[in-house]
């Protein structure tokens, strides 16, 4: 056994949440036995692994993670797991967080003043309740000639770091989303003093280079198990074909259909409230399906060309629509969704910022930031028209994501910074 992960952050498990899915897929899978990312294997979604030489093989990690107890039983992503979870009776929000959150701005962001506050006393809390027990963890394994690296993310991630340099433990920060951006001064620290800042694409770690003074960036793609969600290839084709079919029954075959999966002022709100009447005037015969829940996705349905639907499980999304529309406002962070539709053979318009472009690759079309309105109604039709090529680019793209690679990628992460 190469060493012991010690992960501390706010939650792993929670019932809903893309990071924290991804990081439990990550940890679990670095307790088993698999190769680095210079082995290059190549895994395809949907499809069983191939055949890896026993010689190349790197052995299992044993993973301790502290986090909150107060998110509820564990989920199936760390039940049936190798991992050990130890929880402390440590709140989520409090006071200042729901007024933050009540007393949000125009742009939907939560009141910074308040924010700012919370982050820092939730932070300060679970480094003080965590330090002893990850010095009796990172003891223990020491004293067992294990090599200790402590792991952690998102918004106690300024605690936990604080609480590893303390003990002298080199650790990984993952960035997810715009928190470290937003929140400069609390994770600035945690950031610039790990052993290595772990981003999903190259684009978004030249973002937290170009904002922070980092020692390492490390690229270690969103790990989706598209087989354990979907099922087998010839099942997706099933799903795909399904949806299709209806449509041709229901006459709508040839209507162009948008899907826009999730809005929140950061995932395009704003622009979205531009696009639509622009996009009734320039190509009316499109229509715009949204999907997720939330007032901001619901408010995009008052637009004639747009219907919201609430929450959609991605297979019913992705099983009818023609193309993807995902923008974001400044942060990017690897579109999940982009890869998903990609899977159905649904190809994807989105920005060209931070690690879109690599989410997209040769899946779709990609607007420069500065795009103006009719560049991205000039994109969307073009996708439209070439639906079919770039669905099956699209299909094949998805191998970029397969999280078997994605653990690979993580275990050599964690490999380097043992030596």
């Amino acid at each position: 056994m190469p060493g012991l992960v010690i992960a501390a952050l706010r939650d792993l498990d929670p019932p809903v949440g893309g990071a924290e899915m991804s990081l439990a897929t990550l940890l679990k899978g670095v307790t088993e036995p698999g190769p680095g990312v210079d082995d290059e294997v190549l895994y395809v979604p949907c499809h069983p692994s191939p055949g890896v030489d026993p010689a190349v093989l790197k052995s299992g990690w044993r993973v301790r993670v502290h986090q909150s107890s107060l998110r509820g039983e564990p989920t199936e992503m760390t039940s049936e797991s190798e991992l050990e979870i130890i929880g402390y009776p440590l709140k989520i929000e409090d006071f200042r967080s729901g007024l933050a959150w009540r007393l949000r701005g125009k742009d939907g962001q939560p009141n910074y003043g308040l924010q700012t506050r919370h982050l820092l006393k939730v932070n300060r809390r679970f480094c003080k309740n965590v330090s002893t027990p990850i010095a009796d963890s990172a003891a223990r394994g020491r004293a067992a000639g294990l090599p200790v690296v402590g792991v952690t993310q998102l918004h106690w991630s300024a605690g936990a770091a604080e609480c590893f340099q303390s003990l002298d433990i080199p650790y990984v920060v993952f960035v997810r989303d715009e928190l470290q951006f937003s929140h400069p001064e609390i994770y600035r620290s945690s950031l610039e003093n790990a052993a290595a800042v772990c981003c999903a694409g190259e684009g978004l770690g030249a973002q937290v280079e170009a904002r922070f003074n980092i020692k390492n960036v490390r690229n270690v793609r969103l790990p989706i198990d598209f087989g354990g969600r979907f099922g087998t290839a010839e099942n997706v084709a099933e799903i795909r074909a399904a949806g299709l079919a209806a449509r041709i029954e229901s006459g709508d075959a040839e209507t162009p259909r948008i899907a826009i999966v999730g809005v929140t002022p950061e995932k395009g709100y704003d622009f979205y409230q531009q696009l639509m009447p622009h996009l009734a005037a320039k190509w009316p015969e499109a229509r715009v399906d949204v999907h997720g829940g939330g007032s901001y996705a619901e408010a995009l349905g008052i637009h004639d060309n747009a219907t919201w639907h609430g929450h959609t499980p991605v297979e019913e999304v992705f099983s009818k629509c023609d193309v993807h529309l995902l923008t974001v406002a400044s942060t990017g962070s690897w579109g999940r969704v982009i890869n998903e539709a990609g899977l159905f053979g649904v190809p994807s318009v989105s920005v060209a910022i931070g690690s879109q472009p690599e989410a997209v690759g040769a899946g779709g079309m990609v607007i420069p930031e500065a795009g103006s309105l009719d560049d991205w109604v000039s994109a969307l039709r073009t996708t439209w028209q070439d639906r079919l090529a770039l669905g099956e680019a699209a299909r094949k793209h998805t191998v970029i994501v397969d999280h078997r690679s994605s653990i690979a990628a993580f275990r050599s992460v964690l490999h380097e910074l043992i030596g």
